[in-house]
């Protein structure tokens, strides 16, 4: 079976990947942040409060871990089609480049830390994928 190759949408701004405890109320700005549209995740499991969000919107008091530059594959991306994340994160993490990602409905959201943002774009490329 070929390997998918998906096209990847460049999100606007720098992100971090912030943690607060699991018990944490969400950070008020954030919710601007969702009516503004802008690119924000957020996931709370029994362990921890985690948000992805442009760096200007970081929780003060969160553990945070960043700079990341954000690359949408944009779907929908049928949930049956199998291969799609490993064709992305595969050739970065052969050439060492640190992964974050993040899966919606119709897509998946590649973070890769902004020192290696031109060098896993060349990386994406020549595996077969289209950087818009």
């Amino acid at each position: 079976m070929p390997t998918p190759s998906v096209e990847l949408f460049q999100l606007a701004g720098d992100y971090v990947i912030a943690r607060l405890p699991a018990t944490a109320e969400m950070p008020k700005n954030l919710l601007s942040a969702l009516s503004a549209g802008e690119y924000v995740s957020i996931t709370r499991t029994p362990q921890e409060l985690s948000i992805v969000c442009v760096s200007e919107r970081a929780p003060a008091d969160a553990q945070i871990d960043g700079t990341w530059r954000a690359l949408y594959a944009s779907g929908p991306i049928p949930f049956g089609l199998t291969g799609v994340v490993t064709s992305l994160v595969a050739p970065l993490s052969a050439a060492g480049c640190a992964v974050f990602v993040i899966s919606t409905f119709d897509g998946d959201i590649l973070m890769v830390q902004a020192a290696d943002s031109e060098r896993a774009r060349t990386i994406l490329t020549e595996a077969g994928h289209t950087l818009a």
